[in-house]
């Protein structure tokens, strides 16, 4: 049965919004400052308005409405086979790892995460890095050590063929 993120992850995910969204907005809006003096013809200026407009109304949904979608759509399930997540907020992306083809297991956390007591989970296999990410601390200490016991009945089943 798959399972859900904590509730804390929404205030993570809208800290995490907030904080892109200022450096994009102060960014886009030297940006647009600058292009705003810089053309005398109207139309021009009508554009940068706009266009400053329309950034600043991704940004506000990317802190208010998106982080709810992500919730709702993050999900994870650990069975004896294999580790599945699937998150997304337009695109769905559903990775599937098969246990026997994980190489290494780490906890990440950031200073937002430290905060709310949150963690991700960072799976490295040959093909790359998979993350189950915004996990209490205690649910990615028992994600890591299920997986762990996972890979040993793995390798002990490897090595009785």
């Amino acid at each position: 049965m798959y399972k859900s993120l904590d509730k804390k992850s929404i205030k993570v995910m809208r800290i995490n919004a907030l904080i892109g969204s200022f450096i994009t907005l102060l960014i886009t809006g030297l940006i647009g400052f600058i292009c705003f003096q810089s053309f005398e013809e109207i139309i021009a200026k009508i554009i940068i308005i706009s266009a400053l407009g329309i950034i600043l109304i991704v940004c506000l949904l990317d802190i208010i409405l998106f982080p709810s979608i992500r919730y709702k759509r993050y999900k994870y399930l650990i069975t004896d086979e294999k580790i599945e997540v699937k998150k997304g907020l337009f695109l769905i992306t559903r990775t599937v790892i098969l246990v026997k083809r994980v190489q290494k297991i780490e906890i990440s956390t950031g200073p937002i995460d430290r905060k709310y007591n949150l963690a991700n989970v960072n799976i490295f296999t040959a093909a790359g890095v998979a993350d189950i990410k915004f996990l209490d601390n205690k649910e990615a200490e028992e994600v890591t050590d299920k997986i762990n016991e996972l890979l040993k009945a793995k390798l002990e089943q490897k090595h009785e063929n």
